[in-house]
């Protein structure tokens, strides 16, 4: 009896042990593959460290992942981009770029502080991408300096923000000392009010930045009207438009 109860024993260790191997075979090897198929291109000279936090492949198709950047030099850096490139086997690569700008004092990324970022494409074809490499592109300092190929154009887009913001402020605050507040709601609602003035760039990316500062600005308008009125609405006009110039809060 005791004999059998060992040998009984013995083959649901040996099952156990098998069983084991097997799942560490199957899921080790495919949370290799999930974790190769994410790479960090590598550029010591970049103000920004890069390091992958995580990535989610439950659906292949459409690959999720989460990294951390990290401000590596002593200059507070106010906008950044990351290129995004997926590899679909052996036909040419998708290439994006997030971009990041931190608007205010309270939220530029200071020296050596971090930040963590998700990314990942929607679905881009019927195959999983073979590889994802992520790299630094673009980043703005504080003091206005630059760094990067800025393949995506962000320091354009970034320019137009900043021209569109500016140009909005002071047709809104026009509008609001000569109109009162009725007078900007209709400088709200009138599409066309704030426009580049001639001259200017014909750069896609510095028009279609004009126009999301100047979305911006109304946007920030709106919801200090809705909690402070009027009074609200004549504080947030004399802010400046993002940290570059000074504006310290959200």
């Amino acid at each position: 009896m005791y004999k059998r109860m060992l040998k009984c024993s013995l083959i649901a260790v040996i099952i156990g042990v098998l069983s084991a191997l097997g799942l560490f075979l199957v899921y080790g090897q495919s949370l290799q593959v999930s974790t190769r198929r994410l790479t960090i291109a590598k550029q010591p000279d970049c103000p920004l460290l890069v390091l992958s936090t995580g990535i989610d492949s439950t659906n292949p198709l459409e690959p999720h992942y989460s990294y951390s950047v990290t401000n590596r030099v002593e200059k507070p850096i106010i906008a950044y981009a990351i290129r995004e490139t997926v590899k679909l086997g052996s036909g040419t690569p998708i290439v994006g770029t997030s971009f990041v700008h931190l608007p205010s004092e309270t939220l530029i990324l200071r020296p050596h502080e971090s930040r963590q970022e998700d990314g990942g494409f929607g679905k881009a074809s019927d195959r999983a991408p073979s590889e994802i490499n992520i790299s630094v592109d673009f980043v703005e300092f504080a003091d206005g300096t630059r760094w990067g190929e800025d393949v995506g154009k962000s320091g354009d887009r970034l320019d137009g923000q900043r021209a569109g913001g500016e140009a909005a402020i002071k047709r809104y605050r026009e509008a609001l000392s000569t109109q009162g507040l009725q007078g900007l709601e209709i400088a709200l609602d009138n599409p066309n009010l704030v426009q580049p003035q001639r001259g200017t760039t014909d750069s896609t990316d510095w028009r279609e930045g004009f126009v999301q500062g100047v979305s911006v600005v109304k946007q920030r308008l709106i919801r200090a009207k809705v909690k402070d009125g009027q009074a609200g609405v004549a504080v947030e006009l004399t802010k400046p438009f993002d940290s570059k110039v000074g504006r310290r809060d959200p």
